[in-house]
């Protein structure tokens, strides 16, 4: 099978009809239409077997974390998925890998509503880009760089499960508990909080995804704002099963630092706090204040007595050993 017969038979189903889709997959470019009242926000990210996911995992997983990772930075900025493009190397042209790679992604765009408009494949070692757009009103983006002294700092969901299910050695196929498979589906099946945007629009200041770890995402959130943070690190949410596999202390270190939670932190004033949980609480939706941001350019976390908590690492950062 070549590449356009590739395309036709498993990307092209996923260029479905969308909002502002007026040419999709088939010709040079996609066509698209923004509404006249929105902005455009668009990411790009690059995902590289054994770098960002284990070697030899299943095409579906693959997909799905690959593309809801990329989704991941337009709920951050309180957007609207709309469209996905990708570039796509990979070896292994078979059926079985291709239906399983267009599935997952299948899976991750219709979740948020969004449609596949366009690519390319290419043979060679496994990497997989996609480049995603989305809209939000104007002046309405949440940006890393509106945060101020006295701002409170909040979470989405639970911290630490995608960082435990690496370090426990979970996130390949096997025999699992329903903790342990609990684990497992938040390293691969990440859930972008599109749910966010419309309570964080009103009373959020500033807002970032929990990808390289929180403690390095808030350090570029208050870079970005010019402020210091103090993380409460007896507040911060943990799953059950990293408690309960991890125990209480490794596993606040796999929420500071260890990364692929794919949740938002984002500061909220003070002023605008009752609101917040008067609308999550209508929402349904859990956010939990884990701290506040301060004058200065330090990041710091302490326990419940106010002493200063060591975290094992700053986050994940690539080319941190080049000069």
């Amino acid at each position: 099978m070549d590449e356009f017969e590739l395309i036709d038979r498993y990307f092209r189903p996923l260029s479905t009809s969308s909002l502002g889709l007026d040419l999709g997959i088939g010709d040079d470019a996609a066509v698209l239409t923004a509404p006249g009242d929105h902005q455009l926000v668009v990411t790009t990210d690059t995902h590289v077997e054994s770098v960002h996911f284990p070697y030899g995992s299943t095409s579906r997983e693959i997909a799905f974390r690959s593309c809801a990772t990329s989704l991941s930075d337009l709920a951050a900025m309180g957007a609207s998925a709309c469209w996905a493009s990708l570039a796509l190397t990979t070896m292994d042209s078979s059926s079985t890998w291709f239906e399983g790679f267009a599935l997952g992604v299948n899976e991750a765009l219709t979740r948020c509503g969004a449609s596949l408009v366009g690519g390319d494949t290419t043979r060679g070692p496994l990497v997989v880009t996609w480049n995603i757009i989305g809209i939000v009103p104007v002046g309405a983006a949440l940006l890393r760089s509106g945060a101020s002294p006295g701002d409170s700092i909040y979470v989405s969901g639970t911290l630490g499960s995608s960082a435990a299910a690496l370090e426990l050695s979970l996130v390949g196929s096997g025999d699992y508990s329903e903790l342990e498979t609990e684990l497992r589906n938040r390293y691969w099946y990440p859930q972008p909080r599109f749910d966010f945007a419309d309570l964080l629009h009103s009373v959020a200041s500033a807002c970032i995804d929990i990808s390289d770890g929180l403690i390095a995402d808030l350090t570029h959130l208050a870079r970005s704002s010019n402020c210091g943070a103090v993380v409460e690190c007896h507040l911060v949410p943990l799953a059950r099963g990293v408690i309960e596999l991890l125990g209480a202390e490794r596993g606040l270190q796999s929420a500071l630092s260890g990364g692929d939670d794919y949740e938002l932190c984002f500061t909220v004033p003070q002023e605008r706090e009752t609101d917040l949980m008067r609308k999550a609480e209508t929402m349904d939706l859990s956010v939990i204040r884990i701290g506040r941001m301060v004058e200065g350019q330090k990041i710091r976390a302490i326990d419940g007595s106010g002493r200063p908590i060591s975290v094992d690492h700053a986050g994940y950062r690539h080319f941190e050993e080049c000069s």
